[in-house]
């Protein structure tokens, strides 16, 4: 059984990321919105830790992810529950 730390970060980071993306596409997506992404980037810390956290360990989620067990598996899907839910 292996650590699935960086697999979580990186599913919540795309979690985190898509919901983001998803709000300021409400009213379809243009320049302006990537901006506003850059701007969230810049000031808001705990958008910007939680997309650089799951960037940084990406290299170790293929072999995380190779052997993964059922409760290993239950609690990626859990951080993802979470993530979705805040």
């Amino acid at each position: 059984m292996t650590d699935v730390k960086e697999s979580k970060e990186a599913l919540v980071a795309l979690v985190i990321l898509g919901k983001a993306i998803a709000d300021l596409a409400k009213d379809g997506l243009d320049l302006g919105d990537a901006v506003s992404l850059g701007s969230k980037l810049v000031s808001d810390e705990k958008f910007r830790t939680a997309l650089v956290e799951g960037v940084k360990g990406l290299d170790k989620v293929g072999p995380e992810l190779k052997d993964l067990a059922a409760s290993e598996a239950l609690e990626l899907l859990g951080a993802v529950y979470e993530a979705l839910k805040a």
